[in-house]
């Protein structure tokens, strides 16, 4: 019996630090054939020579002499051939051994699925405020349900990729996949994806007024079913929670720092609004 065919798709600005472990630990995944396409977008590093040193068959860079996440993945996803699951993969993300094994056990079907694996957080090199801030974030109802956004990796199986084709120029494309599948075709899998917040306050102020972006371009270009409760709540179609719900789960110092960074990134995205401005796709040098 063969083993599942992988295809994972990283979309990579100025990952040189990164990339080479990135793409080392997706192939090493056991249990599944894997072809990885490192698309780097706009780069002014060395990521792209840093992955054409690996000299590994397996491997295809693309090289877009623009930024941008959204066409990134989808001169990616061009590369699917008749791969059993395609996976998107920020490079900064850190896999398991068991989530693309995972991913193509939960796949398997011939029904649309999209998936990703539990996630985990690396708060080992955040200050303490970002830690309160994520300790309140863990509250969140799109996070204690289980959802499978936020996770920096998410996979369809063969009859869920027609549905990618029409990736629009979006921030949140996680989000935006996400939202094209019913709840019932979403599954979290097993292995995990380990995610490293921001270090700073600061950072992560502005990690969230890019969220906060996404949300707005979600909420202009998908049905209105699959919209947002609220432009700021990014790309889950939750009513956010109120300061006194925050108050009760998070405590005084928990909802302090959570409107410290929320306010802030708000003021952020109004600013860009006033102007005229697009929010770009951003990455969080802080983490690398």
């Amino acid at each position: 019996m063969s083993l599942p065919r992988v295809l994972v798709v990283v979309p990579a600005h100025d990952e040189e630090q990164v990339i080479a472990r990135c793409v080392g630990s997706l192939l090493a995944a056991p249990g599944v054939q894997t072809r990885v396409v490192v698309v780097a977008n706009g780069c002014t590093d060395g990521t792209a020579d840093r992955v054409r040193e690996l000299r590994e068959p397996r491997v295809t860079v693309v090289d877009l002499p623009t930024s941008g996440k959204a066409q990134a993945v989808r001169a990616g996803l061009a590369h699917a051939a008749d791969e059993d699951v395609v996976a998107v993969v920020d490079a900064d993300v850190v896999l398991d051994d068991a989530a693309l094994p995972g991913l193509a056990a939960a796949l398997a079907g011939t029904e649309p699925r999209v998936g990703a694996p539990a996630l985990e957080l690396d708060l080992s090199a955040s200050s303490w405020a970002v830690r309160r801030y994520y300790a309140a974030w863990l509250h969140e109802p799109h996070v204690r349900t289980g959802d499978i956004g936020a996770r920096g990796v998410y996979a369809v199986n063969r009859a869920g990729l027609p549905r990618l084709a029409d990736l629009p120029d979006v921030i949140a494309d996680d989000g935006w996949a996400r939202a094209v599948f019913a709840p019932h075709e979403r599954v979290v899998s097993a292995g995990t994806s380990t995610v490293r917040p921001p270090r700073t306050l600061g950072a992560q102020v502005r990690r969230r007024a890019r969220i906060i972006a996404g949300g707005r371009e979600l909420a202009r270009v998908l049905p209105p079913d699959r919209r947002p409760a609220s432009p700021t709540q990014g790309a889950f179609p939750r009513a956010p929670r109120t300061w006194r719900s925050r108050l009760a789960d998070d405590g005084l110092v928990g909802t302090v720092v959570w409107y410290a960074v929320e306010l802030p990134a708000r003021a952020i995205d109004r600013r860009h609004r006033r102007r005229g401005s697009a929010t770009p796709w951003g990455r969080d040098s802080t983490t690398r």
